[in-house]
């Protein structure tokens, strides 16, 4: 008889279950709650952490890259199949999310502004912006949430140093 076989869980495996169990558990409690149109800005940039940490991990169980595709009023994610992008349908956590009507999205790759369309909706070719590899490397981006007639604002951004932080910012003058 050869030990070898023997079945069970890596600590890997443990490991990034409890990550997805945690991530998926903070979604429901983001989905379960209501409030002012600041704490749904607050909200939907907690909303995009917790998937964008889910979208990591899920690129290294799959050993695939996933990528993001932004637009002023929502996102979507994308897996790549046969040398190219399409729209993330079998997993209804990454489904395509629209952001609430007070709030608009800007994009910033490597400290650059990025122009964005108003809406990916009817889109046939999907063109990403963020890609999540299977070995965690993601380049620099800073997504800011904007909520109409505010001076403040949301952003989550990664970076060399910090990795992936949400900050709020306020642009009021005291």
């Amino acid at each position: 008889m050869d030990n070898k076989s023997a079945k069970g869980f890596t600590l890997l495996e443990l490991l990034i279950v409890i990550v997805i169990i945690g991530i998926m558990g903070s979604l429901v409690t983001l989905s379960m709650r209501s409030g002012t149109q600041r704490d749904q800005q607050r909200q939907e940039a907690e909303r995009i952490v917790a998937l964008f940490n889910l979208a990591t991990q899920e690129a290294m169980v799959r050993g695939m890259p996933m990528a993001l595709e932004c637009n002023r009023h929502g996102y979507r994610f994308l897996n790549l199949a046969d040398g190219e992008w399409r729209t993330e349908t079998e997993d209804a956590i990454f489904r395509e999310r629209t952001l609430p009507a007070q709030l608009a999205l800007s994009l910033m790759l490597d400290k650059q502004p990025l122009a964005l369309i108003e809406t990916t909706a009817g889109t046939s070719k999907p063109d990403p912006q963020i890609v999540f590899t299977p070995d965690g490397d993601m380049g620099l981006f800073q997504i800011t949430l904007n909520l109409q007639d505010s001076e403040e604002t949301f952003t989550v951004s990664n970076t060399a140093k910090d990795g992936l932080i949400m900050t709020a910012h306020s642009t009021a003058q005291p």
